[in-house]
């Protein structure tokens, strides 16, 4: 699935250059004395030289500068290095729970209720909508009470639900992505506006003039 998300979101097909060499993730594996994961190793084959995927908002580690921390194979770091992502390293799993750690000195790692197959596909949506896509806008006075109706409105309009995780929700629809976080009663949270993150400069006109979003401040 990492290879038809990456087309879908990209607008394009792989070549052999977006990803790494399998003798890098060997040698890799040769360094850490222990095989990474399946998913994992995929995912830097197929994606791993890109760096809307890798780098435009939380950083993947390069095969070179991936580590071990508690038993986890540490693959993920966010952009504040506020907390990192790994895995289990003897897991014998094909599919792997992943966890996150705040502290990696303290190695308090905390399960994050999801599979590195469906977390990865997740952060590729997420790269794209934080950071990857150029052109960014928000609403910023959707009310809560509002937002039913405008989800229902574009639903049927051949936007689907691509990440329903953590209080994050991402909708997509031909490489235009509408996202927002929620409170805990899964209502549009107050703290942050209605998002949009578009590839090109005519989606988010589009995105403008059809649902009144406007460039972030």
């Amino acid at each position: 699935m990492i290879k038809q998300v990456a087309e879908k979101l990209l607008g394009r097909s792989l070549t052999n250059n977006d990803g790494f060499d399998v003798k890098i993730i060997e040698n890799a594996e040769a360094r850490l004395g222990h095989t990474i994961p399946a998913i994992l190793k995929e995912f830097y084959i197929t994606v791993g030289k890109l760096d809307v995927f890798m780098s435009s908002f939380q950083r993947f580690l390069k095969p070179e500068d991936l580590f071990y921390e508690d038993g986890k194979l540490v693959f993920l770091e966010e952009n504040q290095k506020v907390c990192y992502w790994g895995v289990d390293k003897e897991s014998k799993e094909n599919n792997l729970q992943v966890y996150q750690v705040q502290n990696i000195d303290k190695a308090v790692w905390y399960p994050e209720e999801i599979l590195l197959s469906d977390f990865l596909q997740m952060i590729m949506y997420g790269q794209c909508a934080e950071g990857g896509y150029p052109f960014s806008g928000a609403i910023y006075d959707m009310g809560q009470d509002e937002l039913p109706e405008f989800i229902e409105e574009i639903t049927t309009n051949n936007w689907q639900k691509v990440v329903d995780h953590n209080n994050w929700i991402i909708y997509e629809n031909d490489r235009k992505l509408i996202w927002y976080y929620t409170d805990d009663n899964g209502d549009l949270s107050e703290d942050y506006p209605l998002f949009v993150s578009t590839q090109t400069k005519e989606d988010f006109l589009e995105m403008e003039e059809d649902f009144g979003f406007s460039d972030l401040d």
